[in-house]
């Protein structure tokens, strides 16, 4: 995937570092009781990959080139590496998720199972 022009704006860069300021833990995995800065894996466990120790500004909903969407701030979540790279690039492919609630029946309502 190339990378959006507006990623290498100084604006973008400004942005970026405010919202990890103010969210500076991933949220998935806090949701998931988890509180990662961007070190552990999905499965808790420390980040022994130097390259993969960050953290991502992620759009909720993808903007797709639309700008009103990239620069809203309330569209913005902070999430590792493994979060954004591996589920959530995988439910946007998809367009569903495939998180399970706890009696393991998909959660989200577009999941195939749900229809």
């Amino acid at each position: 995937m190339s990378r959006h022009p507006l990623y290498k704006t100084a604006r973008w860069r400004k942005g970026r570092l405010a919202h990890l300021r103010a969210e500076p833990l991933c949220r998935l995995c806090r949701q998931r009781g988890l509180l990662n800065d961007g070190s552990l894996t999905l499965a808790g466990d420390s980040q022994s990959n130097r390259r993969r120790r960050f953290l991502v500004v992620d759009h909720i909903v993808p903007h797709r080139g639309d700008l009103d969407l990239f620069w809203d701030t309330t569209n913005w979540q902070t999430l590792c590496p493994d979060h954004h790279d591996i589920i959530k690039q995988r439910e946007e492919v998809r367009g569903y998720s495939n998180e399970r609630g706890p009696d393991g029946w998909p959660i989200d309502p577009a999941h195939p199972a749900n229809r």
